[in-house]
């Protein structure tokens, strides 16, 4: 037995809309944490580092992406319209390899603002976006998934994994927001 014990109980609307709410009990105290999701953890995080400072040490050797970096980092570059993805930055001077890894990040955009099901895209779909031939996009994918930045899902479907999302977030973003607007 781990000696977790999960309380479940039905709220009322109001209270889902204001975030979420842990209640954690260690050596007879009581904690409640309410916020939003990413607060929530960040908090449970910060208290187990305290408590189990070797869970710091973990913590700095899995790799993640937080979703708000992620969005900041979109801010000023792409942007979400009714009609679809929109890329605010002229784009012509990125290399292929950039330009796929763009568009992937983009999908993954819609996909966390909830307009899209998936945050994958076809290598149909990539072709179209990035107005580069089949081939050139499918070896660039190919490439791409050989460094470990992009993944195949499925059958032709393609998303950016982790470490792809961490290097657009760092690497990529800050470098496509100097380019001049569209």
């Amino acid at each position: 037995m781990s000696g977790l014990e999960v309380l479940e109980r039905k709220s009322d609307s109001r209270e889902a809309a204001a975030g979420i709410e842990v209640v954690l009990k260690h050596s007879g105290v009581e904690n409640r944490i309410i916020g939003s999701p990413e607060t929530v953890l960040r908090e449970l995080l910060s208290y187990f580092s305290k408590v189990y400072p070797s869970i710091e040490l973990v913590s700095k050797l899995v790799l993640s992406v937080d979703s708000i970096e992620f969005l900041q980092s979109c801010s000023g570059v792409l942007a979400v319209s009714p009609e679809g993805l929109v890329v605010l930055r002229d784009l012509k001077d990125l290399k292929d390899k950039e330009l796929v890894m763009i568009h992937l990040a983009g999908s993954r955009l819609q996909h966390q603002m909830g307009k899209k099901e998936s945050d994958t895209l076809s290598l149909d779909e990539i072709t179209k976006t990035t107005g580069r031939s089949t081939g050139t996009v499918a070896g660039r994918l190919s490439e791409l998934c050989n460094e470990q930045l992009v993944e195949r899902v499925g059958k032709g479907s393609y998303r950016l994994t982790t470490m792809g999302t961490r290097v657009v977030i760092k690497n990529l973003m800050p470098r496509v927001a100097q380019l001049p607007e569209r």
